[in-house]
C-alpha cells in the first residue's frame, strides 16, 4: 500500500486532538495551578511540533494543497489514494461533505482501501456523529484490530456514548499495543472512562495512573488526574500524600500549598487549611517583583487573600 495511505502515516492530527483535549482539561479545572499546568501542556506541545514540521506546514496551506491534490486527481482520476488524501485535508478544515465525497468515491475505487474506513471514523468523530463513526471504526479494526490510532478514536467514541467500560477497553488494548511507548493522555481518557463507568472501577482507574507513571514517569499529567480521582472519591489523606509528592519536584510552592489549603478545607481541616493559605500567601511574596505581577500570580493572590477571611 501507498505510505500516504497506510494508517500510520495518518497519526499526527489525533495527537494534536490529544494535546487540545489536554489543554481543555487543564484550563478548565484548579485555576491556582493554570501556570504550572501550561508549562507541561507546553512543553509537550513544543515536542510535538518538533516532531512534525511537516504537518505544521501542510496545515498552514491546506487550500494549496487541496488545490494541488484536485490537479493531481485530474491527472489521474481512478487514484483511490488522492481522494482518500484530498478527504483528509478536507477533514482537517472541517468540510465534514467534501471529505465524505472523497472518502466514498476512494472507497468505490478500491473497496480493499480499509484506511477508508479509518479516516471516515475520525471524521465522523469529530463531527459529532457518534454511531456512525463506531461503525466505520468497527470495521477497520475487525482487520487491523492492533491498530493504536483506531483503539484511541473508537475509545473516545464509546465514551461519547456512554459505553464507558468498552472505552477504557479500547485504551487499554491502545496502550498494550503502542510502540516504542504509550501516549499520556492512553491513561488519563482511560481512567476518565473507568471513573464515568462506576463507582466500582475507581480503584482500578487509580491503579491505571499509577501504571502509567511506572511506565512514563511522574509526569505532571498524570498525578493530576491521580490527584482528582482521590479527592472525588473523599480520601483526603491519600490525595494529601499525592500533592506532597508533586510539590517535592516543583521549585515554586505556592500553587502547591494554595491546593493544599483547598483540599485541607474540603476535609473541613479549616486551622490546617489557613496555615496553608497563609503558607502560600508568604511564599508569593518572596518572588521578585516582576513574577508578583504576572495576572496568573496576582489572581491566586487575591484568591488566597478571600481565603482566610473565610
Amino acid at each position: 500500500m501507498n505510505n500516504e495511505c497506510d494508517g500510520e502515516s495518518m497519526s499526527f492530527p489525533i495527537t494534536l486532538v490529544i494535546l487540545k483535549r489536554m489543554m481543555q482539561r487543564l484550563s478548565g479545572n484548579m485555576r491556582g495551578m493554570n501556570t504550572l499546568r501550561r508549562i507541561a501542556v507546553s512543553i509537550t506541545l513544543l515536542c510535538v511540533v518538533m516532531s512534525y514540521p511537516s504537518f505544521v506546514l501542510a496545515h498552514d496551506g491546506v487550500h494549496e494543497q487541496i488545490a494541488e491534490v484536485t490537479r493531481q486527481i485530474e491527472r489521474d482520476p481512478k487514484n483511490a489514494a488522492l481522494y482518500l488524501k484530498r478527504g483528509e485535508l478536507h477533514r482537517l478544515h472541517r468540510d465534514w461533505d467534501k471529505a465524505t465525497l472523497d472518502y466514498d468515491r476512494a472507497a468505490r475505487l478500491n473497496p480493499q482501501l480499509a484506511v477508508v474506513d479509518l479516516a471516515r471514523g475520525r471524521m465522523l468523530y469529530e463531527s459529532g456523529k457518534h454511531e456512525p463513526a463506531k461503525l466505520a471504526l468497527d470495521r477497520f479494526l475487525a482487520q487491523q484490530p492492533e491498530h493504536v490510532e483506531a483503539l484511541v478514536t473508537r475509545g473516545r467514541v464509546r465514551a461519547k456514548l456512554h459505553q464507558h467500560a468498552e472505552a477504557a477497553q479500547d485504551f487499554t488494548a491502545a496502550i498494550a499495543h503502542s510502540s516504542p511507548r504509550p501516549q499520556p493522555e492512553m491513561y488519563i481518557e482511560r481512567a476518565e472512562a473507568l471513573a464515568a463507568a462506576g463507582a466500582e472501577f475507581r480503584a482500578e482507574a487509580l491503579h491505571g495512573l499509577d501504571e502509567g507513571m511506572e511506565k512514563l514517569g511522574p509526569l505532571i499529567t498524570l498525578q493530576l488526574a491521580a490527584l482528582d480521582l482521590e479527592l472525588a472519591q473523599k480520601r483526603y489523606d491519600r490525595a494529601l500524600a499525592r500533592l506532597e509528592r508533586i510539590a517535592a519536584g516543583s521549585p515554586r510552592k505556592e500553587t502547591w500549598l494554595a491546593r493544599r489549603g483547598k483540599i485541607m478545607e474540603q476535609a473541613g481541616r479549616k486551622t490546617e487549611a489557613h496555615e496553608s493559605y497563609a503558607a502560600a500567601l508568604a511564599a508569593i511574596e518572596t518572588l521578585p517583583p516582576h513574577r508578583r505581577r504576572v495576572k496568573a500570580t496576582t489572581e491566586m493572590e487575591t484568591r488566597l487573600r478571600a481565603a482566610l477571611r473565610r
